[in-house]
């Protein structure tokens, strides 16, 4: 039997959507990371929310929930979702900023190499004024994946929590807050619960294949991008690249383009110890490119 998310935590991982005050013809466009949700883009959003911003946050198709449910997912759809989700924000706003994480940063840097491509080709401005990608990777940090393309076809699913810790206090402390449950409400130490969750968290080959056909197609685009950019990696990733934010900072065609280290972070970027000093730096940063020039 396979584990279940709470009704309460689908909620909180719905798409959010927040009216702007004094700037709200500032629109930002705030995108989740793969296997994620907008909840982990929530507290970037409420703090640029509170700044006076208009922002949005998609749920990007087959997320939101257990990580078997990518299952047919493909990064034509993800990148679609967050097209329309641009689009539908220029309408309503002049000055326009995307900010993702990790995948999110990767359809972040994909909208932007269109975005300046369109508007290179077709003489029509974009109201694109800059970007904010947070742990976007260069590359994934995990060997096998150089197996995806052909493993996809005969492997089903890989199942990211075979060989965890069960007794590692934070680790136990994720498994409660993914499936929405309380300490204690189910027993982590029982050697058949363990190996229910083991099976129950599983993501499809197929998904991730997909999600390595967009990082090859975006490290090729690099170049087309041209709006401004704010690049934030955390020092503790141990996802992606280590040098993926100077790498890619590196290879854009941006003039204005900042590295911005997180020395006591991870991954999940708007979720870590360092998020406080982060959003100032964006908000600034938006201010800057938008409010501060006007």
């Amino acid at each position: 039997m396979d584990l279940k998310i709470s009704d309460e935590v689908r909620r909180a991982q719905r798409a959010f959507s927040f009216v702007g005050g004094q700037h709200r013809d500032v629109g930002v466009l705030c995108l989740h990371g793969f296997t994620g949700s907008p909840a982990e883009m929530r507290p970037l959003g409420e703090y640029l929310a509170g700044r006076g911003f208009t922002v949005e946050g998609p749920l990007l198709p087959k997320h939101g929930g257990m990580p078997h449910e990518l299952k047919g997912a493909t990064w034509r759809s993800w990148v679609a979702c967050a097209h329309d989700a641009l689009n539908a924000l220029a309408d309503r706003c002049q000055h326009i900023f995307i900010a993702g994480l990790s995948m999110g940063g990767l359809i972040t840097l994909h909208l932007a190499a269109s975005e300046c491509y369109r508007a290179a080709c077709n003489g029509k401005p974009s109201p694109l004024r800059g970007i904010v990608v947070m742990a976007a990777p260069t590359s994934v940090n995990d060997s096998r994946t150089r197996l995806v393309r052909f493993a996809r076809y005969f492997v089903p699913y890989y199942y990211p929590l075979k060989g965890a810790n069960f007794n590692d206090p934070n680790f136990r402390a994720s498994i409660y807050q993914r499936l929405g449950l309380n300490d204690g409400e189910i027993n982590l130490d029982d050697p058949r619960v363990q190996k229910q969750i083991v099976q129950s968290v599983r993501i499809p080959v197929g998904a991730i294949h997909e999600l390595l056909e967009l990082n090859r197609l975006v490290m090729r685009e690099l170049s087309r991008v041209a709006t401004p950019a704010l690049f934030i990696q955390g020092r503790k990733d141990r996802v992606i690249a280590p040098d993926s934010a100077e790498v890619i900072a590196s290879r854009v065609g941006s003039k204005d383009k900042r590295v911005l280290w997180c020395e006591n972070s991870g991954h999940a970027l708007p979720l870590e110890p360092d998020a406080p000093a982060m959003f100032e730096a964006i908000g600034a940063f938006i201010v800057e490119h938008s409010v501060g020039r006007r």
